[in-house]
């Protein structure tokens, strides 16, 4: 088979730049299409066209530009991607998945990234972990923005982004000063509705038309409405108090360090004159293993867990909660008279409907615990494959070591080189054998070329990273999650269930996730090996003898010595899908 140079094929250059707190580093949509431009033109790279984008591509299906592009190259427009790096195609694993899957069929012939290129004959094993990295990225960005936040509450700072009515946030918070400060337009209107309502002699209603009328706005330039002035008088924010979940997603009370607008005894007298009793905030202590991370497939909304208690009334059969009664609501015996009752102990998950009406039903938790177990086994390996994968992964990375040495070695001659012709310029110039503007001109090239070298050296270094742990751990995950989510406590389940992929959502009692790629890819690479019938200790010995040290001219990476067929089979059995 022909294979076709980077100069052959046609581009789309992709250049994608978001304003999620993920891209805050990442180069300007006008910096990256520049230092793409001047890839296509060292390595002749037609392009067909440009694509740009503001957009977050943590999820899939959301970008218009991208979804367009790959229609683009289905229908034999283009064959070839030019961006800057493999995250501005892809943070989540379906538009990763797509990209690998076009890739290996060789719709998409090349992606040409700043820092190396992927062809549809690479073993793509590297580019589904770079991939995974890339969607892992952005989880942990959320876990980190998360426990950041607990972080200032434990502070004594409400971490809330909208504070409420009469404080804002310091915009010029410096180290030792507040970081939540009166808002110098409202917090005196505020706190004259707050004297007015604790006479007793108003309304919610009344309050809210005393506030339109002494001018109390909303940054918007509008008055509040009635459920913002609810919403201010039973806020504990006001004496001093706050709430906000543990890392169990359990509330929490925090003491602010805030200045206050009323006394603790006046906001219970507060919430007197609204018609309520002041009670504690009422704590859930039952620990969930699957709350938390599972969402509504209908409304969005979170779906929390319940857990019922319930005996059955050996008199009259009837069903009721021990948690809330002490006796059967229909014929009143005493829960203590029954004899051997039928204790029934269940948890039940459910969609807390916080954004209105939702169809959606309970779903008992062993249900739904069955429903991992069977996404978990369709990912999971035998312990013989385990181990190949191991091996196999190894002798991969030997591979990426010898590029990176290869490549940087080149690179360091030719800085050296440089430099020294640098060198000789100015001593030309001294002994006056070029002029003036022969000297300037020929500098500002060889300079140039200098920035370009070091640049390629600096960007084979950041991409020196582990990949070969974080393999290593979804091939670890692969092998013994199963065992761990049914032994395990609540924690290790809640722990498999985040890593085992992202977007869970329940919907008709059933369960969806999007499975990390490199699992998929795992047990397709298994699945495979079993259909051709493929020895996985001889594809060992083949691995550690197939790789000659040879350089492939196109793109300086080890090739096996293989014949055709082994060298396809091996290939496709540590491809991921």
């Amino acid at each position: 088979m022909k294979i076709q140079t980077p100069s052959d094929i046609k581009y789309f250059l992709y250049v994608r730049k978001s304003t999620d707190v993920e891209d805050k580093q990442m180069a300007s949509i006008e910096d990256q299409l520049a230092e793409m431009h001047k890839i296509a033109e060292r390595l002749g790279l037609e392009i067909v066209d440009t694509i740009t984008e503001s957009q977050s591509a943590k999820y899939p299906g959301m970008r218009k530009g991208f979804n367009t592009m790959l229609e683009r190259i289905q229908n034999k427009e283009a064959s070839g991607i030019l961006c800057w790096k493999l995250n501005r195609l892809s943070r989540n694993p379906v538009d990763g998945g797509q990209i690998s899957w076009l890739l290996q069929q060789g719709v998409i012939k090349r992606i040409q990234t700043y820092s190396r290129d992927y062809n549809p004959w690479d073993n793509v094993l590297l580019m589904a972990v770079e991939l995974g990295m890339s969607n892992q990225y952005s989880n942990d960005l959320s876990v980190d923005v998360k426990r950041s936040q607990r972080r200032k509450a434990a502070r004594g700072w409400y971490p809330a982004s909208v504070l409420p009515i009469g404080y804002t946030h310091n915009k010029d918070y410096r180290v030792g000063e507040d970081e939540i400060v009166l808002d110098p337009e409202r917090f005196d209107l505020v706190k004259s509705l707050w004297r007015k309502m604790l006479t007793g002699n108003y309304s919610v209603s009344d309050i809210k038309r005393e506030g339109d009328k002494i001018g109390l706005k909303n940054k918007n330039g509008r008055g509040y409405s009635l459920n913002a002035y609810w919403h201010m008088f039973t806020h504990p924010f006001y004496y001093g108090s706050f709430e906000w979940n543990n890392e169990d997603g359990v509330k929490e009370s925090f003491t602010g360090k805030h200045k206050t607008m009323i006394t603790e005894d006046e906001f219970d007298k507060m919430q007197t004159l609204l018609g309520k009793r002041g009670r504690p905030t009422k704590i859930n202590k039952s620990d969930f293993a699957l709350r938390g991370s599972i969402f509504c497939g209908e409304c969005g909304c979170a779906v929390t867990a319940e857990r019922k208690i319930q005996a059955r009334c050996t008199t009259c059969k009837r069903k009721f909660s021990i948690k809330t009664s002490s006796s059967c609501p229909r014929c009143k015996l005493d829960v203590s008279e029954i004899e051997n009752p039928t204790i029934i102990d269940k948890t039940y998950y459910r969609c807390t409907k916080k954004r209105g009406k939702c169809s959606q039903k309970y779903v008992e938790e062993k249900d739904l615990e069955k429903q991992i177990d069977s996404v978990i086994s369709s990912v999971s390996i035998p312990k013989d494959f385990y181990l190949w994968a191991l091996e196999a992964i190894k002798y991969l990375h030997r591979n990426e070591i010898y590029d990176q040495e290869n490549i940087t070695a080149q690179n360091r001659k030719r800085e050296t080189e440089l430099l020294q012709k640098l060198d000789n310029l100015v001593m030309m110039r001294a002994n006056e054998e070029i002029s003036k503007e022969q000297l300037h001109n020929s500098k500002e090239a060889v300079e140039s070329e200098l920035s370009d070298v070091r640049k390629n050296i600096r960007v084979l270094h950041e991409r020196a990273v582990d990949w070969v742990g974080i393999a290593d751990n979804y091939i670890h995950a692969a092998k013994t999650a199963r065992d761990k989510f049914k032994n395990g406590d609540n924690d290790t389940k809640r722990e498999i269930l985040q890593s085992l992929g992202s977007n869970l959502t329940l919907k008709d009692k059933k369960l969806s996730i999007s499975v990390a790629s490199p699992l998929l890819g795992l047990r397709s690479t298994y699945d495979f090996s079993r259909s051709q019938k493929i020895t996985l200790e001889p594809k060992i010995a083949q691995l550690k003898q197939g790789y000659s040290g040879q350089i492939d001219s196109d793109n300086s990476r080890l090739l096996p010595d293989l014949d055709s067929n082994q060298d396809t089979r091996l290939q496709r059995a540590m491809s991921y899908h």
